[in-house]
């Protein structure tokens, strides 16, 4: 094995491990070997950095304000209101429920 197909398997090795024939290459190739030495210690500091944080919501308004203004995308409709009435699921979902409570009421009676 040479290190150009060493490193073709490169990135196998740093999270498995290598087969016999790549082990003996890292044992025989000192520059394959500190590649991997390397690779594997900055994969390990890359575990210890903070985990990003999201930003703040006055961000994302702000993408939202400037996509809108652009006219990428339309402005969102108010959620629940159709036309100033209750969305349709709702007022199914009452019809639902007075029509259950009419039928319970009539059984109990």
């Amino acid at each position: 094995m040479n290190c150009a197909e060493f490193q073709k398997v490169l990135p196998y090795i740093i999270e498995s491990g290598g087969n016999p024939e790549e082990e003996a290459h890292l044992q025989e190739c000192p520059n394959c070997a500190d590649l991997v030495q390397d690779l594997r210690y900055i994969a390990e500091q890359a575990k210890l950095l903070l985990p990003m944080r999201d930003p703040s919501p006055k961000v994302w308004d702000g993408i939202q304000e400037n996509l809108q203004r652009e006219g990428l995308v339309k402005p969102a409709r108010a959620r629940g209101r159709l036309l100033g009435f209750p969305s349709w699921s709702s007022l199914s979902m009452f019809l639902l429920l007075f029509a259950l409570a009419v039928a319970s009421f009539g059984l109990f009676s």
